[in-house]
Formats: C-alpha cells, sequence, structure tokens
C-alpha cells in the first residue's frame, strides 16, 4: 500500500483502536495531519504501513 498524499482521504485504525477518517491537508517524515468531520488529528505514518492484529473488544481471557 502506498502512502497518502495531500488531498487523499484515508480511514485508519490507531493501535489503540482508534479510528480516524479524513482528508489529509499535509504530509510531513514522520507522520500526516488528517482533518476530520468532528475533529482533526496528527497521525504517525507507521500506523499505514505497520500490519495491525486484530484486537476483538469482547474477548475475555479464562
Amino acid at each position: 500500500m502506498s502512502l497518502p498524499k495531500q488531498g487523499d482521504t484515508v480511514k485508519v485504525t490507531l493501535l489503540n483502536r482508534e479510528t480516524i477518517e479524513g482528508v489529509v491537508e499535509w504530509v510531513d517524515g514522520n507522520g500526516l495531519w488528517v482533518k476530520g468531520a468532528e475533529r482533526s488529528r496528527w497521525v504517525p505514518l507507521e500506523a499505514f504501513t505497520a500490519p495491525h492484529e486484530s484486537h476483538p473488544i469482547d474477548t475475555k481471557e479464562e
């Protein structure tokens, strides 16, 4: 997957399970600024390049 560019619409789930969706306003060497409908957020590039494991919320360990 190629990295998003300025003007691209993106949706990414961070490691803390927060989902960010919006338009890329600018990109720097370490991340990008995403302007969402409700708020804007700086997102590290590793969120787009690192594979994420599934983390079910309702999983219980016994």
